[in-house]
């Protein structure tokens, strides 16, 4: 795996023909390794790619996050390191310089709707269709509501099948998939509810790959889980600006803009942290951000979880005042929110519905945002 990245990078300037795989602007765990094994999948098993692969294409991955906030993302640069991935051979977004790279062709996974001018040529997610989504026709195309894309793209890895003079990137890059899959579904939890039955046939299929048997699956994936949760929780060095940073979600559309940071605590937590309303002023103030909502989980060590949310109004009151009502009636998913009375400027719930993610917020802000005038 680590030659496959290496070659990535050494190529990345020169004019052969290229296909970037890139996640989501979050850079989660699950979207940082479905980018590097579908990159390092299609690379040797190409037939998705047949109209634009030629025989010197490179394909990398790109891990949509900028090389300076790379250490933010906790649990990722512990996971891949842990796999023995070189953390300087990875691509990061800041590395390509877009504008010169008109002719690059892009494969879009965990997500679907990208603001890049390349040409998309793939998609692979596991959310709901977004009403402003427009695709290529001749792009292929995967998106089922599972709980991980990490599962998509682990069951294109066996249905095309696994190279033998591969196998030992390919065991790298399942085991990679492996964690995103557990860590997304709250390792199977039923309180969780994410998980689907295509999430546990993969994981099993995975396993099966590993030579994980039945007798230690139990335990095997109840300690991946905790080392990952432990890992995405380690904010020991983060000040309150940096995790904002951490898992973020911008939604601009009319000339608004809403930020969806994500905390791997409570926001009530977050809210107690030395000097969190100015480092929160100065990250509005940076995304232009007119309403910030702060997304709170928090794991417990029993792996029952718990879900808060803040909506900050930062220059649009009317605008944080719409988004609420929007959830309040919100029919496709009662959040089950519960005003928690706080003194800061702001209004801050218990979310009870623990299945409600950031997921299905986003289409209901963007909802809002399409509306204004």
């Amino acid at each position: 795996m680590n030659a496959y990245l290496q070659r990535c990078r050494n190529v990345l300037k020169s004019s052969i023909n290229k296909i970037a795989v890139i996640g989501n602007e979050s850079c989660d765990l699950d979207s940082a390794v479905s980018a590097i094994a579908f990159a390092f999948h299609l690379q040797h098993s190409p037939k998705l790619l047949s109209p634009w692969y030629k025989p010197d294409t490179i394909v990398y991955p790109v891990l949509n996050v900028t090389r300076a906030e790379l250490p933010l993302k906790t649990e990722v640069t512990f996971f891949l390191k842990r796999q023995g991935i070189a953390l300087d051979e990875l691509i990061c977004r800041d590395d390509i310089d877009w504008p010169t790279e008109q002719a690059l062709n892009v494969v879009l996974v965990d997500h679907h709707v990208s603001s890049l001018n390349q040409n998309i040529v793939g998609i692979v997610d596991h959310r709901p269709v977004e009403a402003a989504a427009r695709f290529n026709p001749n792009a292929f195309k995967t998106i089922e509501l599972v709980g991980s894309c990490a599962t998509l793209v682990g069951r294109q890895l066996f249905s095309d099948g696994i190279s033998p003079e591969e196998r030992e990137g390919y065991n790298v890059a399942l085991g990679l998939l492996y964690a995103a899959i557990v860590l997304d579904t709250v390792n199977f939890s039923k309180e969780a509810d994410k998980a689907k039955p295509l999430d546990y046939d993969t994981a099993e299929r995975i396993e099966s790959q590993l030579q994980i048997t039945e007798q230690v699956r139990s335990l095997h994936r109840e300690q991946l889980f905790k080392s990952l949760v432990d890992a995405r929780s380690d904010v020991s060095e983060l000040n309150a600006y940096q995790l904002l940073l951490k898992d973020l979600k911008i939604i601009s559309q009319n000339d608004r803009t809403v930020a969806v940071p994500g905390f791997p605590m409570a926001v009530q937590e977050y809210i107690k942290l030395p000097e969190w309303r100015e480092h929160l002023n100065r990250f509005a103030t940076s995304t232009e951000s007119n309403v910030v909502i702060l997304l709170g989980m928090k794991v417990h060590p029993d792996g029952s979880v718990r879900r808060d949310v803040g909506i900050i109004p930062i220059d649009g009151t009317p605008l944080a005042e719409k988004i609420i009502a929007a959830l309040h009636a919100c029919q496709e998913m009662n959040f089950e929110l519960e005003e928690i009375p706080c003194s800061e400027n702001g209004t801050f719930y218990q979310q009870h519905n623990l299945k409600a993610s950031r997921k299905q917020l986003i289409p209901i802000v963007k909802n809002v945002l399409s509306t204004i005038q």
